[in-house]
């Protein structure tokens, strides 16, 4: 890869170029002239969890609107990300939120939107006649992250994630493997993980047990592959105790503690830095989404060279599943000043190419393969690939609790090898309690 220096000037030098056409003429920036609905003062609050270049460019992009429109003044709050969950949920719900809030889609889709915390989509804020034209801006089910069960519209992406994976091509060549022949299935991760740790490097791969959306995320990321599932189509029965929902624990603890591949109790919990195991050279193998690799190549620009993206390992090579997740931004439905809510975020979402070349977010509008930014990515090829059949998690009501429960169940099996049937049907039936 070897761009990591590179690259961080071009992402200046797109801020820089950005700024100064906000400068040059206010409707370059988007978002029109007026943010509020009646130009008079408005003040909008706006909360994020904590992604440093997230957080620099949401910084540049509020100064440019402000001074676009200077009588919108927003009110910018980032909450640590072991809080955000909870901290966000138990704002909204009594009515102290923001009124501009970015949100996974499990939690849009598990809480905030049967709980009726949301405003819908307001398509004239974007200049769109209709959810339907809106829509059309977007490549097909980029925006199915932040719809109900009846297809109502509540967010547009800040980020959508694809799901790839991150091989330290240094270690593979100590261990005598080809870093152009990576792992295509979990077993062959397991096979080279060996090889790996008996050439010395001892957490050859590990999952992120940071908080419950992390685990959850990454089991859900095997689950899609082996078919199982949390719960059924209806959401009224748990079934993370049936046989495909085991088999993908099973691989979880194969790999995290039966084939010796990793020591999960040395692995970083740093919600600010998931990849410091990765960055720092610890970690040989890594599951990784696009916004990964430039905080790596920020932070730790000699380990980057040696890092190469390739395409997800699978149960079954021949059916690929590949998960997406994304972020929505969204607005607080007891938002006084909805419509200025979301003037402001039409206009963060026509910075798709800063927030790409600045920050790895990709958002999914339609032909975004075919920008400046995209195809300077490194590892262009793999990334472009892996949002070619893209899955959302199926989500149900109360996912907080069901993260939790299966967070749980993990913990058990890895930390303290409960048997994987075992711990699911505990947690079976915790899920069922939560979603009946």
């Amino acid at each position: 890869m070897g761009q990591a220096m590179g690259r961080a000037h071009r992402r200046r030098l797109v801020a820089v170029v950005a700024a100064l056409a906000c400068t040059a003429g206010v409707a370059a920036c988007g978002g029109g002239s007026d943010g509020g609905s009646d130009g008079g003062d408005v003040t909008l609050t706006f909360w994020t969890h904590t992604h440093p270049p997230m957080i620099e460019l949401n910084k540049t992009l509020i100064a440019q609107y402000e001074k676009a429109n200077p009588n919108v003044t927003v009110e910018y709050q980032t909450i640590p990300n072991t809080e955000f969950g909870t901290k966000m949920l138990t704002a909204l719900s009594n009515g102290t939120g923001p009124d501009v809030i970015n949100m996974d889609d499990n939690a849009l889709r598990g809480e905030y939107i049967p709980k009726n915390l949301l405003a819908p989509v307001d398509p004239k804020a974007f200049g769109k006649g209709s959810v339907e034209e809106l829509e059309k801006g977007y490549a097909a089910g980029v925006l199915d992250g932040a719809k109900d069960a009846k297809g109502t519209l509540y967010g547009v992406p800040s980020e959508l994630n694809s799901t790839a994976f991150a091989i330290n091509t240094k270690h593979f060549r100590d261990a005598g493997l080809d870093p152009k022949k990576p792992p295509k299935t979990w077993d062959e991760v397991s096979a080279y993980g060996k090889k790996l740790v008996a050439a010395g490097h001892g957490q050859s791969f590990n999952f992120n047990y940071i908080h419950s959306g992390w685990y959850s995320q990454m089991y859900q990321t095997l689950l899609n592959q082996t078919g199982g599932s949390i719960a059924n189509g209806s959401c009224d029965k748990a079934t993370v105790n049936q046989p495909k929902s085991v088999a993908t624990m099973q691989i979880w603890a194969d790999l995290a503690r039966n084939d010796k591949i990793a020591d999960p109790h040395k692995a970083s919990r740093e919600a600010t830095a998931p990849y410091q195991d990765l960055a720092t050279g610890k970690q040989s193998m890594a599951i990784v989404y696009p916004w990964s690799m430039p905080q790596i190549a920020d932070s730790n620009p000699d380990v980057y060279k040696d890092l190469s993206v390739v395409p997800l390992p699978q149960v079954d090579v021949a059916k690929p599943v590949i998960r997406w997740y994304g972020y929505d931004w969204a607005v607080n439905k007891a938002s006084e000043e909805q419509e200025a809510a979301w003037k402001f975020i039409a206009f963060l979402s026509t910075k798709h190419d800063a927030w790409l070349s600045d920050v790895g977010f990709i958002q999914g509008q339609q032909g975004w393969t075919e920008s400046k930014p995209a195809k300077e990515l490194d590892d262009y090829d793999t990334w472009a690939k892996a949002y070619t059949n893209g899955k959302f998690d199926q989500v149900c009501p109360h996912w907080s609790e069901v993260q939790d429960a299966l967070k749980a169940a993990i913990d058990k099996v890895v930390f303290d090898g409960v048997a994987p049937q075992r711990a699911l049907d505990q947690a079976n039936t915790q899920i069922q309690s939560s979603i009946e």
